[in-house]
C-alpha cells in the first residue's frame, strides 16, 4: 500500500509529493514457503594476489572458444574431493556453450572455498567442440575430529559448537577457534577450570585434530553479596543480574556459575548506574571457592562515584514558530536541577518527536540528546538538537499485497489505517495503524514465512518500492 504525501515548508509554499508503503502479506501466503552505539573497528586485511586480480576486473580473457559446445570436462589432481563437489561450484557445463569469462568466474569460486591452492585450465579442441581440462592442488582438510576425556558433554554437542568437520580445510587458525569456543562452552556449563589442548590439527599439514580435554567440575553459585553499594540495596541489585545463587543450598539447580554471565552482570550493573547518572561508576567481581566443594561465593565490589546532576536544560535547531522553547522544556519530566536519568531524557526525547512534531507531520524529524559535562564536579548540562525536516500532509493511498490477495478485501487495510489523504500526517497514528495490521490476523506476521505488515513511508520524487 502506498500513500502520497505533499510536503509543506511552513515559510513558504512548496509542496512535494511523497509515498507511504505498506508492504502485506496475506494470509493465504502463510500456507507456502516463504520468504544506538557505536560500532567496534573493522578489522582491515591486505587482500591475496588472486582478491586484486579480480577487484581490478579479473585476469584477462581469451574469448577464442566462446560459443563452442562443451563435450565435457576433466578433473585431475583431486585427492580428498570428489568430481561432483567440484562441478557443483561450477556453470561451466557439458552440452553447454563455453564462455571463457564463465569459467574464469568458477574457477575464482572455487578458490573461494578454500579447498584448493592451484587451480590451472586448459582447452583442448575437438572438430565438434571443445574439452575444458582442469589440473588442481588440493588445500590439505580435515580428515576427522576427536574429542577425548570429555564425559559431562556429549561428542555431538562439541561437535556443534566446534565448528569444523571432516572435509574442512585444514587449518591451524580454525583449530584454533574451534578450541576457544569449545572452552566458552564448558564455561557456559559452569565448568570454568576446563582445559582443552589441541594435540593435532594446530600444525601446518596435519589432517586429523585432536582435543584433549580436562572438564574439571561443574561450580555452582552459593551466594551471590554486593559491597560498596550505597543507592540500591543487594535485593534490588539481584533483580538486575542474570546470575542466581542457590539460596544456600535450598535452590540445588539454576545457579551455574557462568564465568561469560558473571563478567556479563558486571557490565549490567555499571549500565544501571550509569543510567541514573553514575558515569563514573566501576563494577569488579570476585570468586572464592568453598573448601573441597565445588560451591563458590560470588561478590560483585561496586564504587558508585558521585551521582550527576542536571544544571541546564536546552533546545536548539527547533524553528517551527509554534514550538517555543518555553512549550517544548514545560513538557519535560527531567528539570534542571535533577539527577541524570537516562529513563526520563529518553521519555522526554520521544514526547517531542511523537507528542509535538510527529504530531504536525514532521515524520523525518531528528531529535538527538547530547549531555555535556562541565568543569564543576557532579554537574552536566543537556542539550536537545533538533533537526526539524519537511512538514508533509497525505494524498494518495496504494496497497501492495504479496500472496493469494483474492482471498483479501483491499478495504480490508484501508479500515485499519487511520491515515486521512489531505491531512498532516500523525506519527502517532501512524505507528498506531501498523500496530493494528499485525494484530489483525489477517496478514502474515512470522517473519520466516514472509515479511510482516509493514508501513513504508517515502517521498514521491524517489524511485517506488513497489509497483
Amino acid at each position: 500500500m502506498n500513500f502520497r504525501f505533499l510536503p509543506m515548508v511552513y515559510n513558504k509554499l512548496s509542496y512535494a509529493a511523497m509515498l507511504i508503503g505498506l508492504l502485506l502479506c496475506s494470509g493465504a501466503a502463510a500456507q507456502t514457503p516463504g520468504g544506538a552505539g557505536d560500532a567496534g573497528a573493522p578489522v582491515f586485511e591486505e587482500p591475496k594476489f588472486s582478491d586484486r586480480v579480480w577487484e581490478s576486473g579479473g585476469p584477462r580473457v581469451n574469448q577464442r572458444h566462446n560459443g563452442k559446445m562443451v563435450l565435457g570436462i576433466q578433473i585431475e589432481g583431486n585427492e580428498t574431493i570428489s568430481q561432483h563437489k567440484i562441478l557443483s561450484h561450477m556453470q561451466t557445463r557439458q552440452d553447454r556453450m563455453f564462455d571463457e569469462k564463465q569459467l574464469q568466474l568458477d574457477i575464482h569460486e572455487l578458490y573461494r572455498t578454500d579447498l584448493f591452492r592451484q587451480i590451472k585450465s586448459d582447452i583442448i579442441e575437438y572438430p565438434d567442440g571443445i574439452v575444458v581440462r582442469l589440473d588442481i592442488k588440493e588445500q590439505p582438510t580435515v580428515t576427522e575430529v576427536v574429542f577425548h576425556g570429555n564425559t559431562r558433554l556429549n561428542d555431538s554437542e562439541l561437535k556443534k559448537h566446534c565448528g569444523i568437520e571432516p572435509g574442512d580445510p585444514a587449518n591451524p587458525f580454525s583449530v584454533e577457534m574451534a578450541q576457544q569456543r569449545l572452552l566458552d562452552l564448558y564455561r557456559e556449563k559452569g565448568m570454568n577450570q576446563a582445559a582443552i589442548q589441541v594435540v593435532e590439527g594446530n600444525k601446518p599439514n596435519q589432517r586429523r585434530v585432536f582435543f584433549s580435554i580436562d572438564e574439571g567440575p561443574v561450580e555452582r553459585i552459593w551466594a551471590i553479596h554486593f559491597v560498596g553499594n550505597k543507592q540500591f540495596k543487594e535485593e534490588v541489585l539481584k533483580t538486575k543480574i542474570d546470575s542466581r545463587d542457590s539460596w544456600r543450598g535450598i535452590k540445588p539447580f539454576g545457579n551455574l556459575a557462568n564465568q561469560i554471565k558473571i563478567e556479563d552482570d558486571a557490565q549490567k550493573l555499571i549500565e544501571l548506574y550509569r543510567s541514573l547518572g553514575y558515569f563514573q561508576a566501576r563494577v569488579g567481581h570476585r570468586i572464592e571457592y568453598h573448601q573441597n566443594s565445588a560451591w563458590v561465593d560470588v561478590t560483585f565490589v561496586i564504587d558508585e562515584g558521585q551521582q550527576f546532576h542536571v544544571r541546564n536544560i536546552s533546545i536548539t535547531g527547533n524553528q517551527y514558530p509554534a514550538f517555543t522553547n518555553e512549550l517544548l522544556l514545560g513538557s519535560m519530566k527531567l528539570k534542571p536541577g535533577d539527577a541524570f536519568n537516562h529513563a526520563k531524557m529518553t521519555l522526554d526525547q520521544r514526547r517531542l518527536r511523537t507528542d509535538f512534531y510527529g504530531r504536525d507531520g514532521f515524520i523525518y524529524v531528528d531529535i538527538v540528546p547530547q549531555a555535556v559535562f562541565l568543569d564543576e564536579p557532579g554537574w552536566l548540562d543537556l542539550v536537545y538538537k533538533i533537526n526539524e525536516g519537511d512538514q508533509y500532509v497525505a494524498g494518495d493511498i496504494n496497497i501492495h499485497m504479496v500472496g493469494d490477495s483474492n482471498l483479501t478485501k483491499r478495504s480490508a487495510p484501508l479500515n485499519l489505517i487511520d491515515i486521512v489523504p489531505g491531512q498532516l500526517i500523525d506519527l502517532r497514528r501512524l505507528e498506531a495503524s501498523e500496530r493494528r495490521l499485525k494484530a489483525s490476523q489477517i496478514f502474515e506476521v512470522d517473519p520466516r514465512q514472509g515479511d510482516p505488515p509493514r508501513i513504508h513511508v517515502r517521498r514521491s520524487d524517489e524511485n517506488p518500492e513497489f509497483q
